[in-house]
């Protein structure tokens, strides 16, 4: 390695430790997106298929309409 390069830690610039996505889905069914526990078992199944460690989950459902949700996973986190 040149004298005046080193490898970046967590922190500096430009260094990550992991990816981050966002996704857009379209002609979902609008009865699974309206149905928190429905969401949560989703996004729980992910999260275990993905190799992630599961440490909480907490969803909500609004009325009339909306879901949103968190799990939190030693890793990071998926939320809708």
């Amino acid at each position: 390695m040149d004298s005046n390069k080193r490898e970046k830690t967590a922190g500096e610039s430009g260094f990550a430790l992991g990816r981050h996505m966002t996704v857009e889905f379209y002609d979902c069914d609008a009865r699974v997106l309206a149905d928190a526990g429905k969401v949560e078992q989703i996004f729980l199944e992910a999260a275990r298929k993905s190799g992630a460690t599961v440490i909480d989950a907490n969803f909500h459902e609004f009325q009339p309409q909306g879901v949103s949700g968190v799990v939190v996973i030693s890793e990071s986190h998926f939320a809708v």
